[in-house]
């Protein structure tokens, strides 16, 4: 059974032809139809069977040397966007492992925690002192009215250290009364840190919901294009690929840069005549003559890229 040729590989064929076969190009490409379409054959005059061998053989070869560069051209494509969604990715992680605002939300609890902690201990302090002070007191008024010291110097001399204790209470109440204003103020301070924190923490687990939910899209993204990627290698013979891999490697990702104005998009350097015709031919591989580049004339490389959800540039074969 012979076999069936779109109408893209027939109308390479004839282009291929055309700039160089013109003889013949009727009657092979003639032939071509044919073989899709066996009710044209009939309308066709005997001698484009004649060519019908030669088309066949041809044919591989025609598409072959026509879809080279471009298959280049589309490998560097989904490499391109591979490596974008490789950075949008690690940004993703980076975020979802690291949050700016819920860690200085926590250093500011942290920091009233302490505060809080310490103004509690200055005031337990001055009230461990002034219970201390209160039973000093109780035990020389004790002594003073306890009816042991009966001399009057001495008896003086109670008193007085007496009044002098009474007295170092009564400061040390305002102490203990500016202690516990600060302990009521550092409990509202760390309250209010404490609520802050328990809010960022629920936007921050919000975020991250979708945060994950984009990286699991942009995953899924890059097993896509891992997956094209792997079927555009597959039309790639291996000299090629070896030479793409190596300019990927020497030109920061970009091995095959499309042509603009005659110029090369990798470097701008302007393109020669001749080696613009090579590189529209897509039979032999045309570089550019300062960055060695490959060169791509732009036109129909058989993808699209379509805009989807989020901004998504999904491209598709």
């Amino acid at each position: 059974m012979l076999p069936r040729f779109s109408d893209r590989e027939i109308e390479e064929a004839r282009l291929f032809c055309e700039s160089r076969h013109r003889v013949f190009i009727k009657h092979s490409v003639s032939s071509l139809s044919a073989i899709r379409y066996p009710p044209f054959a009939i309308r066709h005059s005997l001698s484009a069977i004649c060519y019908l061998p030669l088309a066949i053989c041809q044919l591989p070869f025609i598409i072959s040397g026509v879809s080279r560069v471009s298959d280049l051209y589309r490998l560097q494509q989904i490499d391109t966007e591979i490596e974008l969604r490789g950075s949008q990715l690690a940004a993703i992680n980076d975020q979802i492992a690291n949050s700016p605002a819920v860690l200085q939300a926590q250093a500011g609890h942290k920091a009233a925690q302490d505060s809080l902690a310490a103004t509690r201990k200055q005031a337990k302090t001055l009230d461990d002192e002034n219970k201390s002070l209160t039973t000093k007191i109780k035990v020389e008024e004790e002594r003073l009215y306890g009816g042991r010291v009966t001399n009057p110097r001495e008896l003086k001399d109670l008193q007085a250290e007496i009044d002098a204790l009474k007295h170092k209470r009564e400061s040390l109440d305002v102490e203990q009364l500016t202690a516990m204003d600060a302990v009521e103020g550092a409990e509202k301070i760390e309250s209010a840190a404490r609520a802050n924190l328990a809010k960022v923490e629920a936007a921050r687990a919000e975020e991250v919901s979708d945060l994950i939910t984009k990286r699991d899209h942009l995953q899924s993204l890059i097993s896509n294009l891992q997956e094209n990627r792997s079927s555009a290698i597959t039309n790639i013979s291996a000299d090629d690929l070896t030479l793409y891999e190596s300019l990927r490697k020497r030109k920061r990702g970009v091995a095959v840069a499309a042509l603009a104005n005659s110029s090369c998009k990798g470097c701008g350097e302007s393109q020669s005549s001749s080696r613009i015709q090579i590189a529209k031919q897509e039979v032999e591989i045309a570089r550019c003559a300062n960055c060695e580049r490959i060169l791509y004339a732009e036109q129909d490389a058989g993808y699209t890229t379509m805009e989807g959800g989020d901004g998504d540039m999904v491209t598709r074969w």
